[in-house]
């Protein structure tokens, strides 16, 4: 049990309408990077330098996501989160340096809701954020369309994904069952519908690892989204192939 605290590193509470993240690393400069970089993508964020004020900090506020660091200086990651589970339920995101799986294992026992490894890259804890806020419900830049369920029109005929609660409807109302990675990138697909997104991307958000050319994952899965969703799966216009680059989702089909 660790004793209360009433220091905060901001000394400001979250900003309303805005999703709140609580940065917990006992290194200044890396709270520093990580809230420059946040702050700039539209995020309210407040810091904690050890586990004293990060209990202080979620007494006080209450925060979209906090961003854990595992090792505090004298204090222990995991015994935080264990403290902070007793009373929130709020998506967390732990950081090490330690990439050993049983640091990553007892950690999601506890509560985690996602790991990074350091040397962090900014890219990826940014996407990451993101899709943990969609899949949390949490409010943030954009929340309410990344939230709202997705939906093709409005006469009843149509496709439904809910990201939140991992659903995915067809137009005729049947659940459309989705394995974890499909709906993993799916998520991924449809929050950056329009947008070219790199296989190297998308298999880091998916899978949490790096993509390589022999790699053929990613690509199988797409093919069963695209069995799934496609009027003509042969011939791609839902998830269409860039060469070279990925893929790009370009909207649920319309029925007619």
């Amino acid at each position: 049990m660790f004793p209360s605290s009433a220091s905060i590193g901001t000394g400001e509470g979250p900003m309303e309408g805005t999703a709140s993240l609580l940065l917990v690393d006992d290194d200044p400069e890396i709270r520093s990077e990580l809230r420059e970089y946040l702050s700039a993508h539209g995020f309210a964020i407040s810091e904690a330098h050890d586990a004293r004020s990060a209990l202080a900090a979620c007494a006080q506020h209450r925060f979209s996501l906090i961003v854990l660091d595992l090792w505090l200086g004298k204090d222990n990651g995991f015994d935080l989160l264990r403290e902070i589970r007793q009373t929130h339920s709020t998506p967390c995101i732990m950081v090490t340096a330690h990439g050993e799986t049983t640091d990553k294992v007892v950690g999601l026992e506890l509560g985690a809701d996602d790991y990074i490894v350091k040397p962090v890259n900014l890219r990826e804890l940014l996407a990451r954020i993101r899709a943990l806020l969609r899949r949390s419900g949490g409010s943030g830049p954009n929340a309410q369309k990344a939230n709202a369920p997705k939906t093709e029109g409005s006469d009843g005929n149509s496709w439904h994904f809910d990201p939140v609660r991992r659903n995915l409807l067809s137009p005729e109302g049947e659940l459309v069952p989705l394995t974890t990675a499909e709906c993993d990138l799916l998520i991924e697909l449809v929050a950056h519908e329009g947008r070219p997104q790199t296989r190297e991307d998308l298999c880091r958000r998916v899978f949490n690892r790096q993509w390589q050319p022999y790699d053929r994952s990613l690509d199988s899965i797409v093919v069963k989204l695209r069995r799934k969703l496609e009027p003509n799966p042969d011939h791609p216009m839902v998830i269409k192939t860039i060469r070279g680059k990925g893929y790009l989702f370009t909207g649920f089909p319309s029925e007619t």
